[in-house]
């Protein structure tokens, strides 16, 4: 059956962010606040966190009544099961480097995953279980002026390369930059002016590849509006949104319609961190430390949960 074509946001919402920008529109401090949210309408396109400016300068939606609105629905996509993190950091100068790897070693195992699990599906049958972290890659990468597409294209090189391990069903690539560095999105979005960080989809030989985008929160822009604790504690909190959403949906960068590659999604509130998003709490992960994550929304109990 032809499912029918995704609806596009309006033009004033296009002019902040574009249809493929998606969730990650509802407030910190109310999440009912934003914008409707829409999966990618275009392959090559991104899953964007926005900025709290960005999204206080789109139109509200209706307050939701029911908790059941904000309900994850399954379109037909690939979840990932057993997320193989292999984090990336841009260059040497990437604050905090020790911490952030030692948080997805954290994250990608134990009770964060069995939160998760949650969203394993039954036909096709995917089960989301533990996954695994690789030590981190340095890039010696200079450009402090980076699009998506040479972001894609340096992945596609290290693939070739093998400086990175080639894709599969589970490896996930987060890509963290220092201060300085500022990226444009594939709409012309640009970091820490209308987004936090953002999840994207490319193609590797027939094979899709899950990437994460992640600047410097401590910069002009981000500072203060992409959370509201500490530089690491922000990184962390930014960092658990898009791994969640991540093993949830990983293709929604491929997305043209209400079905598949779309996995987990609400079609007003996106992806399983956009409805809690900016709600940050601590939490002991998988090697006894305390870490600040984002509060992530949970089908089986109607609320943004702990994971």
């Amino acid at each position: 059956m032809k499912t029918a074509l995704i609806p596009v946001l309006s033009a004033f919402a296009l002019s902040i962010v574009s249809v493929l920008a998606g969730g990650c529109v509802a407030g910190a401090s109310n999440p009912e606040e934003g914008a409707v949210v829409e999966p990618g309408a275009a392959i090559g396109h991104e899953h964007m966190m926005l900025t709290d400016q960005a999204r206080a300068a789109l139109p509200p939606i209706k307050e939701a009544r029911a908790t059941n609105a904000h309900t994850l629905t399954y379109y037909g996509g690939p979840v990932v099961q057993n997320v193989a993190v292999h984090p990336v950091y841009w260059n040497a100068n990437v604050a905090n480097q020790a911490t952030i790897t030692a948080f997805y070693s954290a994250v990608s195992t134990g009770q964060y995953m069995t939160f998760l699990s949650q969203y394993s599906t039954t036909s096709p049958a995917q089960t989301i279980g533990n996954g695994t972290s690789s030590a981190a890659y340095v890039a010696g990468q200079t450009s402090t002026a980076v699009t998506d597409a040479q972001i894609q294209t340096y992945l596609t090189n290290a693939f070739n390369a093998g400086t990175l391990p080639k894709p599969n069903n589970n490896t996930y690539y987060p890509i963290h930059f220092p201060s300085g560095v500022s990226i444009t999105a594939s709409d012309g979005s640009k970091s820490c002016v209308q987004f936090c960080a953002y999840h994207g989809t490319g193609v590797y030989g027939g094979q899709d590849f899950y990437y994460g985008v992640l600047p410097d929160v401590g910069q002009s822009g981000c500072a203060g509006g992409c959370g509201g604790s500490t530089v690491i504690n922000n990184t962390t909190s930014v960092a658990s949104h898009e791994f969640a959403e991540t093993v949830t949906d990983p293709a929604v960068g491929l997305a043209t319609v209400y079905g598949p590659p779309l996995a987990w999604y609400n079609a007003t509130y996106g992806e399983v961190g956009d409805i809690c998003n900016g709600q940050q709490t601590s939490v002991v992960l998988a090697d006894g430390k305390t870490y600040t994550v984002q509060k992530e929304w949970s089908n089986k109990t109607s609320t943004c949960a702990v994971p």
